[in-house]
Order: C-alpha cells, then structure tokens, then sequence
C-alpha cells in the first residue's frame, strides 16, 4: 500500500506494541493510547485474550509467532525470533507509527514518508542491563549459545534505533539509559494513572502493610516479608504469582493474583504500600498514592521522580532488610495528609497523558519536513511533556 499524503490534516496513526500476555504497565499505556488514538490498529508481537488488555482485544493484529501453538504461554523464550515478526507487519498505509517499546519492537520498519515515535519503558534489560544474569541462568551447556544470541541482539537492537524518529522516555531513568545505551536524546512523558478508578475509598486505614507485585526477583518482594516479620507487623501481599511465596508466618498473608475491585480496596485500607524494588518508573506507587494512601519505596529509579519523601511517602536508600525495617519505623513516626496525596497522584492522569501523546504525534506529524537525522529533533516537540 501507498503512505497518505501529508497534505492531510489528521495523520493516520498505528500503535505497534511488544507482546501484551500479561496485565502490567506496559499493557495500561497500550490501552490509554487505544484511548488517545481510537481509529488506529493495535499491531502486536502477542496478544493474550485471557491475560492482555481486554477493552482492546477487537483491533489487535499479530504477527505471525501467534500462530505457533501456545506461542502467549512461552512468549519469553520466542524473544529471539522477534525481530523477524517486527518486521514482517505492514505499516505502510499509515502516516504515524507510535510503538510501545520495552523489548525489542522499535526495530519496527518504516519508510521515508512516515513518522515513528517510540514510548519506550526501557531499553531490553536482558540486552544492556542483565545480560550476564541472563547467561548464568541459564544451563552451562547452552550458555555459549545465549551469549552470542544476546550480543546479536543487542547489536540489531542498537542498529535499529535509528528506525526512531522521536523517543519518549517513561522516566529519567529511562531517557538517561536512552542516551546511553541507543545515543539518542528523548523527552520525559510519565505513564498514565488511572485516578478515575484508583480513588479513596470510605474505608478506615487497616493494620497491615501491602505488597502489589508480580513475583520475579528484582521486585526484592523478600526483603518485605523479612522486614515484617522482624518487626512484627502485619503485611499483605498480592500480584501474579506471589502465592507460590506463601509460607507459615504469623505476620504475611499471600492472596495471590487478586481482581482491579480487590486491589482497589486494599490500597484504601493500608498503612502503606512497600515498594522495595528499583523500577523505571513504578505506576504502582502513584495508583497507591492516588487511593490517598502513602507508600515506602526503596529511593531509586522512578521513585525518587514520583516520592515527595516526607509527603507522599518515605524513600529509605539502601535496598536491605534493614533499610526497610528503618524506613518502616520512620513512616510511623510521621503524618501525611491524604488530600496531598491524593492531589500528587493527579498530577499524573491518563487524561493528562493522552493530550500529551495527541500534541506529541500531530506535531510529530505536521513537523515531518524536517529531518530525520537522530541528532535533530523538532523544538515543539521538546516544549511538550511533564
């Protein structure tokens, strides 16, 4: 197919997403941009009906991995034939192309009359923060084998940066990694909170901490439970998978997966949530906050962007046992005003997201005159964000 013209006045736009097989952040800014855009196909490497964002299941077009048999329940382990499945979609009717990048999808292809803004979460941890860890979790008879894989990917992944016309970063954190790891400048969109549905609730503060994880080691979900149990506090904890954690303990209750209606009245009934892991960004300290509920957070990454420590919530600085254990027992000696909280966390709506997003891709659009040349990028669109 041919591209539009640009002498149009509304781009048309296309939203191309890595695999959607599980209910997480990156799913959440899918969604809002299905909401920002609401004519455009949402190509996807995967999609889950039982785990992705069902509100978009209806315009979702995948690659052709979907059709290997249980392809959504091993997704992980497909990684290396996705830069195949990337470029085997056809963009080419589309003037726009948003993409919605925490692994590999930037690598999408485009050609000279379209516009390509990537939202990126990170830069594929695997490829440029873990890959050692990567290797040594895996069997020392294959580990050759993922070594070089990982190195190829990484140099295509490097390599197709330059398929980007403008990167939007989730997080500082992410815009420094942008730069270094691609050598590329962004701008700073935060993702979207949903306040309309994470909203206080008639309830009184309960006795128990919370935990709202899925269950993978950087989330340091262990140094929660050991901190509760040490200090004798109550502690609930609930995300995929985390009932698998669940042991005899007089302190910690492991709920497991629970539903939206679930997590929602339990922000609103605790002390406060912990949140011992370093994120991007951490949609789930703001959701926490817009319940006007305070949070402890392990004072890196995206915390230290959205914590107002002392207001919001408190940042301890060493990710231990003990550092939570101190931050605990500095949080019940304070007060936090939960209209504040509240008002924080507003800061951050999807309302205000998706007009940003608009200005960002009809400025990208009416702008694609200039150059594509990675070292330039349109002023108006640096005058745009949070």
């Amino acid at each position: 197919m041919v591209a539009h013209a640009k002498s149009k006045s509304q781009p048309r736009v296309a939203i191309v997403s890595d695999p959607m097989c599980q209910a997480g952040g990156a799913e959440r800014v899918v969604e809002a941009l299905s909401e920002a855009f609401p004519d455009a196909p949402i190509f996807s490497i995967l999609y889950s009906p039982a785990h992705g964002p069902r509100s978009i299941q209806h315009r979702v077009v995948q690659s052709w991995l979907h059709r290997l048999p249980g392809a959504t329940s091993y997704a992980r382990a497909l990684f290396p034939l996705y830069p195949s499945a990337i470029e085997s979609f056809d963009l080419a009717e589309y003037d726009v192309l948003v993409s919605s990048h925490h692994t590999l999808v930037k690598g999408l292809l485009r050609n000279s009359n379209q516009t390509h803004i990537c939202y990126c979460h990170t830069p594929m941890r695997a490829l440029w923060e873990l890959p050692h860890e990567e290797v040594t979790r895996a069997p020392a008879i294959v580990r050759p084998l993922i070594r070089a894989m990982l190195l190829a990917l990484r140099s295509w992944d490097f390599t197709t940066a330059a398929r980007v016309d403008h990167f939007v970063a989730n997080s500082r954190l992410t815009s420094d990694r942008i730069r270094m790891h691609y050598r590329r400048d962004s701008i700073v969109v935060h993702p979207p909170i949903e306040i309309d549905r994470f909203v206080p609730g008639n309830v009184e503060v309960g006795d128990y901490y919370l935990v709202a994880a899925r269950n993978v080691p950087y989330k340091r979900i262990d140094l929660a439970i050991e901190a509760c149990e040490r200090l004798a506090r109550r502690l609930i904890v609930v995300g995929e998978g985390t009932d698998r954690l669940a042991r005899d303990s007089r302190c910690v209750t492991f709920l497991g997966k629970v539903s939206e209606e679930k997590l929602r009245g339990l922000l609103q009934g605790t002390r406060a949530l912990l949140f011992p892991q370093k994120e991007d960004f951490g949609m789930a300290l703001l959701e926490a906050n817009a319940c006007g509920r305070p949070v402890i957070a392990y004072g890196a990454g995206g915390a230290l962007e959205t914590v107002l420590d002392g207001r919001t919530g408190v940042l301890f600085p060493e990710q231990s046992v003990e550092g939570m254990m101190a931050a605990i027992e500095s949080f019940e000696r304070r007060e936090f005003d939960p209209a504040e909280i509240r008002e924080h966390a507003e800061l951050y709506s999807k309302k205000r997201f998706i007009a940003t997003m608009q200005t960002l891709v009809y400025e990208a659009f009416h702008n694609s005159t200039e150059s594509r040349f990675p070292e330039i990028s349109p002023v108006r669109l640096t005058e745009v964000g949070h």
